[in-house]
């Protein structure tokens, strides 16, 4: 349906200029050519005070007039929001429930008229934590346990860091001991030690295209009583990335593994139908491997096996790449 209103709109225009009586001039005049098209851009809500600018520039002669469409529909240029500077959009007071949508920009002159291509504006945020109590936990020392992070709502994805005790002690990646999933924001223990007990804080942050917004939550409490003769147990993969996972071609798919155990795992991940891609990524965390640049050699199964003293887990899901 927006296809069609955007034809009708641009239909509209090209008979306007027909039979305004201009004729392109052959060998003098030269028809639109874009050499700046509009951007997709995600704007902090409740910013109502600044401005989203959404560019568009042509050349051609006779020069160009600019106009605009929001989903499918022509933009009342002019108005107390939406204002032209050259063939740039800008729009002032965004709302999300007005100015949300997919622009594309029109340049017209008498030899013709083009089209951008979409581009899409949205609107993020990030609420704050829950105000009520999280619940204490206690474990003994040399098992493996989680903290849930149970994020507020938000748009677009997080990314999370745990605090411990106070700001800005923040859990270091180095330490093996820990994983930050960067799916859920949960935070991951391979085995406890009594020097581990205090307050955990799950700090998240949202990074926006003119912004950035952070909160954390309510404290969790987590008691580690001591063991003289901590249990010995073999590696128990908690955390999976998906059996199936889909990613665009030229985008970057990113595989999260962790497991419990003590000793403390360690990890190591294969490609099971093939060679490992030279380009993967094994983070300093360890458990992310990351797959940046997706090309369809990449599809396949890949394999997390964690392994330790007292034996091994291993776990397996496929990656798909799909064309853009």
């Amino acid at each position: 349906m927006e296809v069609f209103l955007g034809l009708l709109v641009l239909g509209s225009v090209v008979l306007n200029l027909a039979f305004g009586g201009d004729v392109c001039v052959s060998g003098h005049d030269r028809g639109p050519v874009f050499e700046a098209e509009p951007s997709s851009l995600i704007y902090p809500e409740g910013l109502t005070e600044g401005k989203i600018t959404l560019s568009c520039q042509a050349r051609a002669s006779p020069a160009v007039s600019y106009r605009w469409l929001l989903n499918g529909t022509e933009v009342s240029l002019g108005s107390d929001w939406y204002h032209l500077i050259a063939g740039t959009l800008v729009i002032s007071y965004p709302e999300m429930m007005r100015d949300t949508g997919s622009y594309q920009c029109l340049a017209i002159n008498r030899c013709g008229t083009i089209i951008s291509k979409a581009a899409n504006v949205k609107f993020g945020y990030l609420h704050d934590f829950s105000a009520d109590s999280r619940s204490p936990k206690t474990v003994y020392e040399g098992v493996g346990t989680s903290i849930p992070c149970q994020p507020p709502p938000h748009y677009p994805a997080l990314s999370y860091r745990w605090l411990i005790n106070e700001f800005p002690n923040f859990i270091r990646k180095e330490d093996g001991r820990w994983f930050v999933s960067q799916v859920t924001g949960n935070l991951y223990l391979a085995k406890a030690e009594p020097n581990d007990s205090g307050n955990y804080f799950c700090f998240t942050t949202i990074n926006l295209d003119i912004s950035t917004k952070s909160t954390f939550s309510k404290a969790n409490p987590l008691t580690v009583l001591p063991d003289a003769n901590p249990r010995k147990s073999a590696p128990s993969i908690k955390v999976r990335f998906p059996a199936e996972t889909y990613a665009l071609a030229g985008h970057t798919a990113q595989l999260e593994c962790f497991a419990y155990g003590n000793p403390v795992p360690k990890l190591q991940w294969r490609k099971v139908n093939g060679s490992m891609p030279p380009k993967a990524d094994l983070t300093t965390e360890g458990p992310i491997l990351s797959l940046p640049s997706l090309s369809f050699n990449d599809e396949g199964i890949y394999e997390c096996k964690a392994f330790n003293s007292e034996g091994s887990d291993s776990y397996q899901g496929r990656v798909n790449v799909q064309a853009q």
